[in-house]
């Protein structure tokens, strides 16, 4: 090779690193506005930018590196812009932003903040449903919750306002599975008292019906859910549905139970009447000497008559 041929590849070669130390030099500017940035959103375009550039570099040691530096800083500022989403309540845009930064995290195989992204998919989706159950919009709710424990099944409270939803559409036994795991997971007083109020306004809608057969099993049914309710009237609606069966020995067993939880039962004349002339037709003769012996000194002359004359 003759000595102008040489001075050619030299400078070439020296044109090329020059090139090669220009584009680590822009690389390094890029990164540098990025750390600089104002918004954590222009901060992941730039270092983003800077990644490809750095990347063009080749295998040099100091672009290797800062590759592998980005490959930490990109996900973690790809998170941060979808938590300033969520922080504001812009859902929707917090949504477009997590699934971008799945992608990332993906992409750079960020495990720890792929994990961080699903869990905030889930409080995200949970909160826009809470959003839309405030402005009365169910549908939407219902869409949101079932994304929402599609990401963090084990979300108690997504699972209550879902089976809560799923509850009011008659969806009884999806509602349950929903609320079995609700409870499991510190929701179980609010799901008792959800599906006890369910049976129990059912039964109640059911015997204004003069269905007394199918307000029983709903009464029934809410006290499998609550065998100790704080509404003792249950017991007094299910006594009348059994009256109105001619079930007189269930009949009792409910009046006797509301007249033991509340005290102003205890004092209704009506109301121990029917329990002693239930007795008496059962054969029961120490709860109908019990419950006369209530009405012996009651205002009623006709009932204090009838007591007196029984416990003759």
């Amino acid at each position: 090779m003759d000595m102008k041929k040489i001075l050619v590849v030299f400078a070439a070669l020296g044109l090329a690193i020059s090139a090669l130390a220009q584009d680590f030099n822009e690389a390094v500017q890029t990164f540098n506005d990025a750390a600089q940035a104002e918004t954590k959103a222009e901060a992941l375009k730039l270092f983003k930018q800077a990644y490809t550039q750095f990347v063009a570099c080749g295998e040099e040691d100091e672009a290797l590196s800062k590759v592998e530096e980005l490959k930490g800083i990109i996900p973690a500022y790809s998170v941060a812009v979808a938590k300033e989403s969520i922080a504001a309540k812009d859902y929707d845009a917090a949504i477009v932003a997590l699934g971008a930064a799945a992608a990332d995290c993906a992409e750079f195989g960020a495990e720890d903040k792929a994990a961080e992204v699903n869990d905030l998919f889930g409080i995200t989706y949970k909160a826009s449903a809470k959003k839309a159950l405030g402005a009365k919009d169910a549908s939407t709710a219902f869409s949101n919750l079932q994304k929402c424990v599609e990401y963090t099944p084990q979300d108690g409270e997504a699972q209550f306002l879902l089976g809560r939803l799923l509850l009011n559409s008659g969806k009884i036994d999806q509602a349950k599975a929903a609320f079995e795991i609700a409870s499991a997971n510190g929701k179980e007083a609010d799901v008792k008292k959800q599906l006890f109020n369910y049976y129990y306004n059912n039964g109640q809608k059911k015997q204004q019906a003069k269905q007394y057969a199918a307000a029983v099993e709903d009464y029934s049914a809410a006290l499998e859910v609550d065998p100790e309710p704080e509404k003792a009237t249950i017991f007094y609606k299910m006594g009348i549905s059994y009256g109105a069966l001619g079930k007189k020995a269930e009949q009792n067993e409910a009046l006797k139970k509301y007249c033991t939880l509340d005290a102003s039962a205890a004092a209704n004349d009506d109301l121990l009447l029917t329990i002693a002339q239930n007795a008496v037709a059962l054969k029961d003769a120490e709860t109908a000497k019990e419950f006369y012996g209530k009405l012996a000194s009651s205002k009623n002359e006709a009932y204090a008559k009838e007591a007196k004359n029984y416990l003759k």
